[in-house]
């Protein structure tokens, strides 16, 4: 009598757990499907309260803005098309080491007024593999004549809050 052997083989990204069915009953396995990057990335965010100088570095981190540099803030304005929204706000343009890619590496850049208070944020690069150099814009509204600080911080993500790399001050 000939016989037949299958192979069933599946991949799954996440966590797999058994769980006993009784006595005599076979143990089945569950998947919990791992979260997807694009999802953690859009519900992420900064922490909103910074205890300390966020200046201050860990021992044998480079000074900032040597690695990392702010080199423009700038006025800037987008019009879309028809479909696409209109924004208003300001173009921080940036420089990260040779071969890094902000996105990647989770890096986002912060506003703040000149009393620490962080006015808002966004992603350093929205797109993937944007390169070691670019500038983002970011959408707000300043008050003229008052001045304020973008913050470059790399290496964001679930678990950190990121690292202080690079400062700029401006004026509205």
């Amino acid at each position: 009598m000939a016989g037949v052997l299958a192979t069933v083989s599946a991949v799954a990204l996440g966590t797999a757990s058994a769980a006993p069915q009784g006595p005599g009953k076979s143990t089945t396995a569950t998947v919990q499907s791992a979260p997807a990057t694009s999802s953690a990335r859009e519900r992420w965010q900064p922490p909103t309260h910074q205890g300390g100088d966020p200046t201050h570095q860990d021992p044998g981190d480079p000074a900032l803005n040597t690695n990392y540099l702010i080199s423009e803030v700038s006025p800037a304005q987008y019009r879309g098309w028809w479909y696409q929204s209109h924004l208003t706000g300001i173009n921080v343009t940036w420089m990260t080491p040779s071969g890094r890619d902000p996105y990647d590496g989770w890096d986002w850049i912060e506003i703040v007024d000149m009393k620490g208070h962080r006015i808002t944020w966004d992603w350093a690069c929205g797109n993937a593999h944007c390169g070691a150099y670019g500038s983002t814009m970011i959408g707000l509204y300043l008050n003229k004549g008052e001045e304020y600080k973008a913050r470059y911080w790399s290496d964001g993500g679930r678990v950190t809050k990121g690292r202080l790399q690079a400062e700029f001050e401006f004026w509205a």
